[in-house]
């Protein structure tokens, strides 16, 4: 089930058990919240019990979800496994067996997220919900009704903007909103031009505008982006390895050109939407080029593991290798 649907189908009856799975945290949360909304749980310091960090003994989890909620119609348990290892979540089996005759009055929501360890939970038995990307038509509109609420307009060419910088990740959508609205003071309209003074660009935003000036081999773009990116240390020290994924999607994307964009990010593990910004970069590369880019990426990364060469030397290899390609 999409995370669009999970509304109207808990107005119409409340399951037992819910998986929510994908890599938005906004959805993920929204998703949770609404399960405890429409099963009508009351005193939630008494009938919400998580279970988040460290070694889960899923039998624990049973005997919470076995006994009775306080005051409250219903109960809910949180198994909360977004950042667990497979090997922390002890006794899967017992909450298998759970599932097969669970309590009525108690919901379980297993939140998994972008987690890629299999837990082992039997996704027969439970509702599993899709919280990853949704349509970009519902995040335009979601936008749209966050300024209108606070009687603000907003262009599309700044939605637009606004979709790109943050690879349409709702959770950072909704934190820039709120920085939008606040810098524009008694302004009634939100500009393309205010989107590029406040909003900040994601990482993966930033490899994508290098990436195209590189492509048009615009030099003085390309250093204006690897100083600004210089200035935050943490994020600088991941770029040879971004751009080394960004060129990989490139290649692949130049490889199957009659697939899909949503095959090609669960092919690479990554947002539909960063596959679909990526289309037409693809095509101002060549294959044979993008080939030799990868082959480039993959020798200066095992040279930088090994200590064989700079994080400095390492990315202005890549840089003027590329800009130098002919």
């Amino acid at each position: 089930m999409k995370f669009e649907e999970l509304k109207g189908s808990l107005q119409k009856n409340i399951l037992p058990a819910y998986l929510l799975s994908g890599g938005d945290e906004y959805l993920l949360s929204s998703a949770t919240n609404l399960i405890i909304k429409y099963s009508g749980i009351e005193y939630p310091e008494l009938n919400i019990i998580k279970f988040v960090e460290g070694i889960i003994d899923c039998e624990d989890v049973v005997r919470a979800l076995d006994t009775m909620p306080v005051f409250s119609g219903k109960k809910a348990v949180i198994l909360d496994v977004r950042m667990a290892k497979k090997s922390e979540i002890k006794n899967v089996k017992a909450l298998n067996q759970y599932l097969n005759n669970p309590n009525p009055m108690a919901v379980l929501i297993v939140s998994c997220g972008a987690n890629s360890d299999d837990i082992g939970v039997d996704k027969k038995l439970v509702e599993v919900i899709d919280c990853s990307k949704v349509d970009v038509k519902i995040v335009e509109a979601k936008i749209v009704s966050i300024m209108t609420k606070q009687n603000k307009k907003i262009s599309p060419q700044a939605i637009k903007l606004l979709i790109e910088y943050t690879l349409c990740d709702l959770a950072k959508i909704i934190v820039e909103c709120d920085k939008l609205i606040a810098y524009s003071g008694q302004r009634g309209e939100i500009t393309d031009k205010d989107i590029k003074e406040i909003v900040t660009r994601s990482i993966e935003y930033q490899v994508f505008e290098l990436t195209e000036s590189l492509a048009k081999k615009d030099s003085v773009k390309v250093y204006t982006i690897l100083a600004d990116m210089k200035a935050k240390k943490d994020e600088y020290k991941m770029l040879p390895a971004l751009i080394y994924s960004h060129f990989r999607r490139l290649f692949h994307i130049a490889l199957n050109q009659g697939a899909s964009n949503l095959e090609i990010s669960k092919m690479l593990g990554v947002k539909e939407y960063a596959v679909k910004m990526s289309q037409g970069q693809a095509k101002l590369f060549s294959k044979s080029a993008l080939k030799k880019i990868n082959e480039l990426c993959s020798n200066t990364d095992y040279d930088l593991k090994q200590s064989n060469i700079s994080l400095d030397n390492a990315i202005e290899l890549i840089v003027l290798s590329i800009l130098n390609m002919g």
